[in-house]
């Protein structure tokens, strides 16, 4: 393994919140801006550029991993966006990244065919419908997109990411490809006047116990500990 490869795969769950007028800042790419180019591999061993798949219509990556609770909760809603979407230009991934609750199960990567392996477990086990995209053993596809552990990103078929999230909210996520087809239609139209929004927004979600504690039961029983430990009033109540 590089230096990098290590640094990134970490063996312990750790998470460091900002303040909340500060999340917007962990995502380095901006609405508006060219989203990062990447090259990778699929479940297939199929090589997958960002440019190819724009080339098809826009976009959707979600991040995610076998061990974590919030990837597990967006699956059937992003199953049900890939079988409505996809015939209207919408392409869904799932780039699997770095495991962010590893326990004795699941264990941090320290192989690419260890971390293919464990993409698909969780393409078995949740019944994930769309294409799975593996990010290097660097985490270069995440690094350059952003930290979170279930983010979501939605690049328009010129290049350009349109939406960003920290987390997978799906009933957003599809309010807003909704949005932007719609948003097709009109710009097709030569006499129409451009108006371009911008916005931003924060949100509360409700984590699910009854996920949380399957997932982390599937990762092993260090995933547990080491939420509790970085959160003492929860032990042995949550999840």
């Amino acid at each position: 393994m590089t230096d990098q490869a290590s640094q990134y795969n970490t063996p312990d769950f750790k998470i460091k919140l900002p303040e909340a007028d500060r999340l917007g800042e962990t995502i380095p790419v901006r609405v508006g801006a060219m989203a990062p180019e990447f090259e990778a591999r699929d479940l297939d061993e199929k090589v997958l550029c960002l440019k190819d798949l724009r080339a098809k219509g826009h976009v959707v990556l979600m991040m995610g991993s076998i061990t974590s609770p919030m990837c597990a909760i967006a699956i059937p809603g992003m199953n049900r966006m890939h079988a409505e979407l996809s015939a209207k230009g919408v392409g869904i991934y799932l780039v699997y990244v770095k495991e962010s609750h590893p326990g004795e199960n699941f264990p941090h990567h320290t192989s690419f065919e260890q971390k293919v392996r464990h993409a698909r477990e969780l393409q078995r086990l949740e019944g994930i419908k769309f294409p799975i995209i593996v990010d290097s053993l660097e985490g270069t596809i995440h690094r350059s997109y952003g930290p979170w552990p279930t983010s979501v990103f939605v690049i328009h078929r010129d290049g350009r990411l349109f939406f960003r999230s920290t987390i997978t909210d799906t009933r957003e996520v599809a309010q807003f490809l909704n949005d932007l087809l719609e948003s097709d239609r009109i710009t097709v139209n030569p006499d129409r006047v451009p108006h371009l929004s911008y916005s931003e927004r924060l949100i509360e979600h409700d984590p699910d116990q009854e996920i949380h504690r399957r997932v982390y039961s599937r990762a092993g029983q260090k995933a547990f500990e080491d939420f509790w430990n970085l959160f003492p009033a929860l032990r042995r109540r949550w999840p």
